[in-house]
């Protein structure tokens, strides 16, 4: 009985943690991603046109 409690209060925990690493893991992804475009954007400005 003891196990099943501590198999309930911790599974919340680890779900919520890896869900925010996750997240944090994309969302940064997107941003270097969104960085990567604009560098090739303004080199294109810089040496095409």
């Amino acid at each position: 009985m003891v196990m099943n409690h501590e198999i309930i209060i911790f599974t919340p925990i680890f779900a919520l943690l890896i869900g925010s690493i996750v997240f944090t893991f994309l969302k940064r992804r997107k941003r270097s991603a969104k960085s990567i475009y604009k560098l090739i954007d303004d080199l294109e400005k810089k040496y095409i046109y």
